[in-house]
């Protein structure tokens, strides 16, 4: 009986001012953004309780804390799943990619399916997906032996968090600069421990119990150390871009996205010529090309 009086009572225009406010109220909570889906949310969720549990258990020596690139305590989207290395790979995406056409190549392999979805719905290149074992990829492919794809095919490519269940990442390596054309890039990323001096790996370890307990994961081979793995990139002929936050849009745009302040994204570049023993560089990779500008992404 009261509510039909008071709403009577009450202007609509008044109404409607008070309804605007709780809105903008309950967006100002919303204080993270994911540029993946393009949402405001409240907060990201922390790194599954599985994880820690099974380090525990097996008794993993390394310190998540140490760990580049992965922020345990707001590691998914809860709107789509995206972790935080994809919402890094979504802000230089967004200036690598901005205005490509359909000529632009782009390979993604074992595919995030959160990023692939926002790939495919904002840039009109022709993008591919590949792996040996995912369901819904375009291509079934070993990457050690990529042979499918002719020599100097693809502009660029995304290889996220694959190397380290490769035992023969070498061989991988090789297929990866081979099929990038000249002054093509590669957005390259493994799991990085900072402590460690050198790749920890066996290819003796084949229990998922001693790979839980040396490498982190039950189908890990090895986890990489930043300096090994920027010289297994470089001896496989790449040049490595280490992009840290300020060309990346700054630090306040990455704690926006819940991004680490370790975090750091490694583009590898084939090299567009060399004569005479001179290399030249493609001069976009560390800038945003036709002056597109990550920083951008904030005011989403």
């Amino acid at each position: 009986m009261l509510r039909p009086i008071a709403k009577h009572a009450v202007p609509s225009r008044v109404r409607r001012g008070l309804r605007q406010a709780v809105e903008r109220l309950a967006e100002l909570r919303r204080r993270f953004y994911c540029p993946v889906c393009n949402c405001r949310v409240a907060r990201f969720e922390k790194l599954p309780r599985y994880y820690y549990d099974q380090w525990e258990r097996h008794g993993f020596d390394c310190d998540t804390r140490k760990w580049e690139t992965c922020n345990t305590g707001a590691y998914t989207c809860p709107r789509c799943g995206a972790t935080d290395r994809d919402r890094l790979y979504a802000i230089y995406l967004e200036s690598r990619l901005r205005g490509r056409g359909s000529e632009f190549r782009l390979l993604d392999i074992a595919p995030s399916a959160p990023l692939s979805n926002y790939i495919r719905k904002t840039f009109p290149i022709h993008y591919r997906t590949c792996d040996l074992l995912m369901e819904g990829v375009d291509d079934k492919i070993d990457i050690t032996t990529m042979d499918r794809y002719p020599a100097a095919h693809f502009d660029a490519l995304i290889c996220s968090h694959v190397l380290e269940h490769v035992p023969d990442d070498r061989a991988a390596i090789a297929e990866l600069y081979r099929i990038l054309k000249r002054g093509g890039w590669g957005i390259i990323m493994v799991p990085i421990e900072l402590e460690l001096e050198e790749i920890r790996e066996d290819p003796a370890v084949t229990s998922e119990a001693d790979r839980w307990r040396l490498f982190g994961q039950y189908d890990h081979v090895r986890i990489y150390s930043g300096t090994g793995f920027v010289s297994r990139l470089e001896d496989g002929g790449f040049e490595v871009h280490l992009l840290s936050a300020t060309a990346l849009g700054g630090s306040k745009l990455l704690q926006r996205c819940g991004i680490g302040d370790k975090s750091v994204l490694y583009v590898s570049e084939k090299q567009i010529a060399c004569d005479d023993g001179v290399c030249r560089r493609n001069k976009s990779i560390a800038a945003s090309p036709e002056g597109g500008n990550p920083s951008q992404i904030s005011a989403a």
